[in-house]
């Protein structure tokens, strides 16, 4: 299911989904405590970076659980998480790097967690 949230009045809602032809329910969060023009979705999710906060975009898996947060457009990102909630197959992702340097944090899901080389070809003795 797809909604939107929006802290506008319900008249700029409604134009809003006239003008773009939307199609998925549109929520209206009435504002937070002390005159916070975001809402309370916008301050409990709040995402600081150094853009504007908004869109705010979250992907909510079938048990209400935040699965993505993000407040900068990543449709390919969400692409993905939305694929692997639907249980989707396998994803390509292609991420430049610098050659000769090896990255680390991504994410990583493998079929069998306990095989002893995920990356068979990966420099020894680093990161």
């Amino acid at each position: 299911m797809v909604i939107g949230i929006s802290a506008n009045n319900q008249n700029q809602i409604d134009n809003f989904v006239e003008e773009n032809g939307i199609t998925y329910p549109i929520l209206f969060d009435p504002g937070g405590s002390g005159g916070v023009s975001g809402g309370d979705t916008y301050d409990l999710y709040y995402l600081p970076s150094d853009g504007s906060p908004y869109p705010r975009d979250f992907i909510v898996d079938q048990n209400g659980i935040i699965q993505y947060a993000n407040n900068e457009i990543d449709t390919e990102w969400m692409l993905i998480v939305l694929d692997d909630l639907l249980g989707g197959s396998e994803v390509e992702i292609d991420i430049s790097f610098q050659e000769n340097w090896n990255m680390i944090g991504l994410p990583l899901a493998v079929e069998n967690p306990d095989a002893q080389f995920l990356f068979p070809e990966s420099v020894e003795n680093t990161l």
